[in-house]
Formats: C-alpha cells, sequence, structure tokens
C-alpha cells in the first residue's frame, strides 16, 4: 500500500475515533478540526489510567491494509530487570486528549501482556 493511501485510511480511522476526542484542536494538539489525527502528536505521548498514574507511552502506530483497527504500540517499562516492555493494544482502546492519552487500564495489567516484537529489518544487513 502506498503512503497516500495509507494516509487517507489512517484519516477513515480518525473520523471514527473522533467521539471521545475534541471537536477543534490547536494545530499542536491530536485532533484536527477535520476530525484527522496527527499521529506524529500520538507518538510519544505518555498514557495514563483512570487514576492519574502514568502506565506507560505510546512508542509506534500500526495501520494494517483493509479496514482494521490501528494498533498502539505501547512501551510499559519496569519490565524484568528494570528494562521497557513493548505491548499492542488497539487504538480504539486509546482515548487521546491533547498531548495525553487516557485507558481504562493498570500497568500491572499491561505489564502481564504479551511482549510485542517488531519483525526483523531484512535491510539492515542483521
Amino acid at each position: 500500500m502506498n503512503k497516500l493511501a495509507t494516509l487517507v485510511l489512517v484519516a477513515t480511522f480518525a473520523a471514527t475515533l473522533a467521539a471521545p476526542l475534541a471537536a477543534v484542536a490547536a494545530p499542536n494538539e491530536v485532533m484536527m478540526p477535520d476530525h484527522s489525527m496527527r499521529v506524529s502528536k500520538i507518538i510519544g505521548a505518555p498514557v495514563y489510567n483512570d487514576g492519574g498514574q502514568n502506565i506507560g507511552s505510546v512508542v509506534d502506530v500500526l495501520v494494517k491494509d483493509g479496514v482494521a483497527d490501528p494498533t498502539a504500540i505501547l512501551s510499559v517499562g519496569d519490565y524484568i530487570g528494570g528494562g521497557t516492555k513493548l505491548v499492542a493494544v488497539p487504538l480504539s482502546h486509546v482515548n487521546l486528549t491533547g498531548a495525553k492519552a487516557m485507558m481504562p487500564a493498570t500497568k500491572q495489567s499491561l505489564i502481564s501482556m504479551p511482549v510485542f516484537l517488531f519483525p526483523p529489518n531484512p535491510n539492515s544487513g542483521g
């Protein structure tokens, strides 16, 4: 799928996810006036639970071919040995508001999820 088709697909998903988000946002926020989302503002956003605790951050957003819910890749940290752990959750489970994200989860529930690993890049030579 080419980049333009991917952007159109992301914009379509953004329109379906627009209800819980602010209808009009400043250019530096996630939601644009036309209800499209700026993935560049989602990536790096801290994720908080309903209790206001920081439970991770968004490190990437994956979009599949066809009509599928985009996937948010979260870094939940505090994994075995003190490192970080990546987990995948549907982007629709993450309520994006301004420069932060909210989701009804605990850090422990995210840590107990399976580890997400990006596939190796065949062009990286390694």
